[in-house]
């Protein structure tokens, strides 16, 4: 999976209609709140068969952070 796919994919999980960018802040993020963090937890699992915690999440302050949080490069 590609960074712009995995952007794609957060996107859709948080219910954005706007693209996002690596370089955001999460905090900036209107629809980052706690149902984006249950539905970014279900992403990764999905996706990559990762279980990532509340806490990984809280760690998160970019959307770059969530794309090496994915090992994506």
């Amino acid at each position: 999976m590609t960074k712009n796919e995995f952007l794609e994919e957060l996107k859709e999980a948080m219910h954005r209609d706007e693209s996002l960018d690596e370089n955001m802040l999460l905090d900036d993020i209107d629809e980052w709140d706690s149902l984006a963090f249950v539905s970014i937890m279900v992403l990764f699992k999905n996706l990559f068969d990762m279980k990532i915690t509340g806490d990984d999440l809280k760690k998160c302050q970019k959307v770059s952070d969530l794309i090496a949080l994915a090992k994506l490069s």
